[in-house]
């Protein structure tokens, strides 16, 4: 769903790492820069989930804009990174 979002919205998307780093989406569109997504069903369940959806992109060191994007989770802000319901997020109509 998130891919097609993207790139519905005219985002390149890549898929897979940056150096050591998995990132699930790192969309590109035109001269507006990057932004980086990590995409789950629910992070609630174990903190571990919560710790590893962060990890990666609290790793990557630029000042571009991070998501998390989940189902159904109460949203919360950490390091910078906006976590956003996608359901929302699509309906919406939100840019990255």
């Amino acid at each position: 769903m998130v891919y097609t979002y993207a790139r519905s919205h005219g985002y390149a998307a890549s898929i897979g790492r940056i150096g050591p780093l998995e990132c699930d989406f790192i969309l590109r569109k035109g001269d507006a820069g990057y932004a980086y997504v990590q995409a789950c069903m629910t992070m609630m369940n174990d903190r571990k989930t919560e710790d590893r959806e962060y990890a990666t992109l609290e790793k990557i060191r630029d000042n571009y804009p991070k998501y998390i994007l989940t189902r159904n989770d109460p949203i919360q802000q950490r390091n910078g990174i906006i976590h956003a319901n996608l359901p929302e997020f699509m309906r919406d109509g939100t840019a990255f």
